[in-house]
């Protein structure tokens, strides 16, 4: 089953891609809100080992230098959503919700591409995606680690 807090991420997580999708912007006060509590999670909440939680606060950052570097390819709110859910999930459970995040981004720019949607310079919204890689992590972790 299904904890409170997986419910909420996934009600966040699928309530910030409609965002995405239609407006290609993610509000700072969403962020800023997500980021609070995914820190009030870990403090008062969270079992996951610190140096984890450090792991995943430095992918996060990484990618924030990806977006800083490639000026804004990936976009900073996507960025920091991966920030938050790297304080939230800890390094390896991040690598695997991207992992499949960017699975389900190349298949579907692949399928985009070869029916003619869109050329190479578009830009899909990745905060989908990264719904769909959470998704699918909290549905494998049901079935294989009951």
């Amino acid at each position: 089953m299904w904890s409170i807090s997986q419910v909420v991420t996934i009600g966040m997580l699928s309530a910030l891609s409609i965002g995405d999708i239609y407006s290609r912007r993610i509000p700072v006060y969403i962020l800023v809100f997500c980021n609070l509590a995914a820190m009030g999670y870990q403090i008062f909440i969270g079992k996951e080992d610190i140096w984890l939680i450090l792991g995943g606060i430095g992918i996060g950052i990484l990618f924030f230098l990806v977006s800083r570097v490639t000026n804004e390819e990936i976009g900073y709110g996507d960025s920091w959503m991966i920030l938050i859910l790297g304080i939230y999930l800890g390094i390896w459970r991040l690598l695997e919700v991207l992992s499949a995040a960017f699975l389900f981004l190349v298949l579907a720019a692949v399928g985009c591409m070869t029916m003619k949607k869109m050329s190479g310079k578009y830009k899909l919204p990745f905060i989908p995606f990264l719904t769909g890689g959470y998704l699918c992590c909290v549905f494998m972790e049901g079935i294989l680690w009951k």
